[in-house]
């Protein structure tokens, strides 16, 4: 009789993990619906050091995430965090195929509202606040006569735009591109500040800040500054910059390595007679530690100012803070820049 109970209980208690597997398992989507009347995005995905699933979701155009952490002693119920870790409220979920329902409690029980949503693609959890987007401007500035401004998006200042004012077809197409590259990086830090939380929890550092600013503007050409940092919950934080140069014939991006003689628009050799001459410059204001072996040069990380051109050197991680911009004149560039070069330097050169 004991070995049939012992069989039992463990059928019982199997059977009980498969149905809370099941009920994981289904839940693991992307989801849209209502918390009462309010629109709402869900997304569910198996995260962190032991594989757990997870959940966040936010109201309307939100940018801020409530998360959700599963209960331990209900399976079907998920307490919701706001950023900050504190307990918000809590959500019963039922999956049943591709529909989701349950009910939201505050954190007294006091008050209770439907939930209603149904799956969608996986790829769309941020597409609702996405598309709702409204930048809030920040700073207005100009150099000379042409005026731009920065902005970020309303609650959610780690990401700063930049919008050229003018209504020609070019700056058009580039404020476009520029929303798009601003859109990207939005996305990014969401996501960014959610897998750190997810795989470090809350007391541990996570972050992504990414922003553009005024390189350059002429009659000819737009040079826009990009520059980021992250730590998402990786092995180390990560960091970055550069500059794109966008034509105002065009409206595009300018492949500045074609205004470079032929043999330096990609690898650029140490020893040779440009190599020498960019690691002259960056020797004169260079911690101890870097040296000319620290970094490599090429030219498809270059961008022109009005002083002249600049280069951005690559490294290894280790010497991360080697990575300085190095701005050669132009007088001294002369030699190096092909025909389309040295017409196009023209417009950063003219006062």
């Amino acid at each position: 009789m004991r070995r049939l109970f012992t069989f039992l209980l463990l059928a019982t208690t199997l059977a009980g993990f498969a149905r809370s597997a099941d009920a994981q398992d289904c839940i693991a989507e992307t989801w849209k619906g209502t918390i009462g009347t309010v629109p709402v995005m869900m997304e569910f995905i198996y995260e962190g050091e032991n594989d757990e699933l997870a959940g966040r979701y936010y109201y309307r155009t939100s940018f801020v995430d409530l998360f959700l952490v599963s209960d331990s002693e209900k399976p079907d119920r998920w307490k919701e965090l706001d950023p900050k870790g504190t307990v918000t409220g809590s959500l019963t979920l039922n999956c049943k195929e591709n529909a989701l329902s349950g009910a939201w409690s505050s954190p007294d029980g006091s008050k209770t509202l439907p939930i209603s949503a149904e799956v969608q693609p996986s790829d769309s959890f941020s597409k609702q606040r996405l598309d709702g987007l409204k930048p809030t401007v920040t700073k207005r500035d100009s150099t000379g006569k042409l005026s731009y401004e920065l902005f970020t998006a309303q609650g959610f200042n780690a990401v700063t735009g930049l919008r050229l004012m003018g209504d020609s077809k070019a700056v058009v197409d580039i404020n476009s591109a520029l929303m798009e590259l601003f859109t990207y990086n939005l996305h990014e830090a969401i996501d960014c500040m959610a897998f750190g939380r997810w795989r470090r929890g809350v007391d541990h550092g996570y972050e992504y800040e990414f922003g553009m600013s005024m390189i350059a503007w002429n009659k000819a050409f737009v040079v826009i500054g990009e520059s980021s940092s992250q730590y998402c919950g990786g092995i180390h934080p990560l960091y970055g910059s550069g500059a794109t140069t966008y034509s105002l014939q065009t409206g595009k991006a300018e492949d500045v390595s074609q205004w470079l003689i032929d043999r330096y628009r990609k690898n650029i050799p140490k020893d040779s007679p440009l190599g020498k001459i960019v690691l002259k410059i960056y020797s004169q204001d260079q911690e101890d530690q870097c040296t000319d072996d620290s970094i490599e040069l090429s030219g498809e990380y270059v961008w022109p100012t009005s002083e002249g051109i600049t280069f951005r050197p690559t490294a290894p991680y280790d010497y991360t803070a080697c990575i300085k911009d190095i701005t050669v004149p132009y007088k001294s560039m002369s030699p190096y820049l092909s025909p389309l070069g040295k017409t196009n330097v023209q417009a950063f050169q003219s006062r």
